[in-house]
């Protein structure tokens, strides 16, 4: 069987790239797996790595580990999911649509009905010599209303569902092809102490900023020692978006997380 390899973030992490498209296989050493070679599963000799092309829709073998840097086996990840071709305008796209989305748009300015005064005519129309007026509510004097100001309304576009997939399956794919997707068998830690995630974060080389996906709801220990920490989120798999993912420059996903967000993209869109 002819196979690829590439190098992953990890200590000692090995990515191997197939030809199936919708498989989430769980691989461990124990595993009987007939298409996989066994020695790859136990052995711990180097292995020669050849230079993989990305947006060829092939599967990824990636090691799965925990907090505590412990092996527990290998994980196939969909190459439709997670080996997609980068289309960074749609990408921007999506970002431009989310933040579009989420934008309050409670802005509100006056106008004239709405300003506070009198209707009066401040002076008669003739012999004063001063310009004519009807009202001191008007928009050229101070604390009058305001023309074509903005009032509340929604920022949101349309953008189609097919789109927002693609985008998502774009993110997901850059962070694999560089490395900085690690894949872990959960989520649970042994205390809600902050040092604990501290000390973790200080051993991931080359991480500055990471978000944790996990398949269900955040547990309370995980949200109380990710809190405090600025450069560590903590996000369920059901709000896991393209620009959670590109303002952490490295992406932590639960065994669970992974399969549902491939159970996610695969499920046909309703018109």
């Amino acid at each position: 069987m002819s196979v690829s390899f590439c190098r992953n973030s990890t200590k000692g992490g090995l990515s191997l790239l197939g030809n199936q498209m919708l498989s989430t296989t769980i691989l461990t050493p124990s595993s009987s797996e007939s298409g996989f070679p066994s020695d790859l599963l136990t052995s711990k000799k180097s292995v020669t790595t050849t230079e993989h092309t990305q947006g060829l829709y092939q599967d990824l073998v990636m090691p799965v580990t925990n907090f505590h840097f412990e092996d527990k086996g290998l994980m196939v990840l969909a190459g439709g999911v997670f080996d997609v071709p980068i289309r960074k305008d749609i990408v921007h796209r999506v970002v431009r649509w989310q933040l579009a989305k989420r934008q309050p748009g409670t802005h509100s300015t006056k106008t004239i009905s709405e300003v506070s005064g009198t209707g009066r005519k401040p002076y008669p129309q003739k012999g004063t010599g001063r310009a004519r007026h009807g009202t001191l509510r008007g928009p050229q004097f101070r604390g009058g209303a305001t023309m074509h100001g903005p009032k509340p309304r929604s920022h949101a576009t349309k953008l189609n569902k097919k789109v927002r997939r693609l985008g998502l399956k774009s993110a997901l794919s850059a962070r694999a092809a560089e490395g900085k997707l690690l894949v872990f068998d959960d989520l649970e830690v042994p205390t809600h102490k902050t040092k604990n995630i501290v000390h973790w974060v200080n051993q991931t080389e080359g991480s500055k900023k990471l978000l944790l996906v996990d398949g269900g709801p955040i547990n309370d220990k995980l949200k109380l020692a990710t809190q405090n920490l600025h450069y560590v989120n903590a996000l369920p798999s059901i709000g896991l978006n393209v620009y959670s993912i590109l303002l952490h420059d490295t992406l932590v996903m639960s065994r669970n997380a992974v399969e549902r967000i491939i159970q996610r993209m695969h499920t046909p869109i309703n018109r």
